[in-house]
């Protein structure tokens, strides 16, 4: 049976077109993340991308590369991958290194791929993909109204029919710029992102304006740690509410549940691999709850780590795997039809980029 060799890093830069806030001082202007490589012991290779965030989860391209090397390595290296079951275990076992999000999701995708081509099966049939397509959504950018719709115009042209807009640092302008788009592109889905900036007194009322807006859902409008009023707001079924930053990790989403907060789990692969997030699914679909998958602004790489697991079962919301249209890149895009990306699309391009990768770092 295979075990698992060696684990190694590369540091990953991808610049952006356009920079990138959201909620209080987060700001991205380029991709700084890091490639992390599986080689198990048959030669079978797995590569996936760690997209550290240090004011979201701490981590950095730094830490993600010496935690990798001082402690997950030595507790993967020599572990027996014969099965999906073995994959699940091993990253139960991780758990005990806390935190750390992103280095663990994107070892345990890397690992996920190695064991399919170990299998001689694609990575879609490992995850027994059943749609054959995932409708996407683009993370729209920040800046004035004309700057944002000359993106709206562009990212329409590459086939995009489903937008997330920032919400909640200046809500007038925000109304201003969503009713423009409104007014150009009628056939584009909306919904919002409030990255927990709305006061619990004005959340209410904020989500009836969105709502007359037509848009389809709010993603955290209330701080995280204000459990109470956070639930109070999902009872007044004003707007869905969608979940991300109270649920970073599969205990998270059961306290969510138990308190009835959301309607819809964002589920972020780049943060909990595909292990944890198939756990997820199941829990959430066990209790009638919607799921819709993010990429964490990962590159087209990640986005398409990103892509195929949206084409399991359930998953009847949009999938942010659309921010590679963002990056300056060398990589052939693959093609999004009408707002849709079609798994086998998805997966050429995913094997076309590690191929790539494989022999720019030298292992093939």
């Amino acid at each position: 049976m295979p075990q698992i060799k060696s684990i190694n890093t590369h540091p990953y830069h991808v610049p952006l077109k356009s920079s990138l806030s959201w909620g209080k001082g987060h700001q991205l202007s380029a991709l700084e993340h890091v490639l992390i490589v599986v080689e198990l012991s048959d030669g079978s290779f797995g590569l996936a991308e760690a997209t550290p965030r240090p004011t979201i989860y701490g981590e950095t391209a730094d830490s993600v590369a010496a935690i990798i090397e001082r402690e997950l390595a030595p507790r993967s290296i020599g572990y027996d991958i014969d099965s999906l079951d073995a994959i699940h275990s091993l990253d139960r076992e991780l758990v005990i290194v806390k935190n750390n999000n992103t280095a663990k999701g994107a070892l345990n995708m890397a690992l996920f791929f190695a064991f399919a081509k170990s299998s001689g099966k694609r990575l879609s049939e490992l995850l027994n993909c059943s749609q054959n397509n995932t409708f996407l959504s683009f993370i729209l950018g920040t800046g004035d109204k004309d700057t944002v719709l000359q993106e709206v115009h562009q990212i329409y042209k590459q086939g995009i029919r489903c937008l997330k807009i920032k919400v909640g640092k200046d809500y007038e302008r925000e109304l201003a710029l969503i009713k423009a788009i409104r007014n150009e592109f009628d056939d584009m889905q909306l919904y919002a992102d409030a990255n927990q900036c709305f006061l619990a007194d004005d959340a209410a009322y904020m989500l009836e304006q969105l709502a007359g807006y037509d848009i389809a859902y709010c993603e955290e409008p209330l701080p995280v740690n204000d459990l109470i009023s956070r639930q109070e707001l999902q009872n007044k079924s004003l707007l869905p509410i969608v979940a991300d930053d109270s649920c970073f990790t599969l205990l998270d989403v059961e306290r969510e549940i138990a308190f009835n907060t959301f309607d819809i789990l964002n589920i972020k692969t780049a943060r909990t691999g595909y292990s944890q997030s198939l756990s997820m699914l199941k829990r959430v679909q066990m209790n009638a709850k919607g799921v819709m998958v993010g990429s964490q602004a990962s590159s087209l790489l990640g986005c398409m780590h990103t892509a195929i697991f949206a084409c399991q079962d359930g998953v009847k919301y949009p999938t942010e795997a659309s921010f590679f249209l963002k990056t300056q890149t060398d990589f052939t895009q693959p093609k999004i039809s009408e707002g849709y990306l079609d798994l086998a699309e998805a997966e050429s391009t995913l094997y076309d980029i590690e191929d790539a990768l494989l022999r720019q770092h030298g292992y093939q």
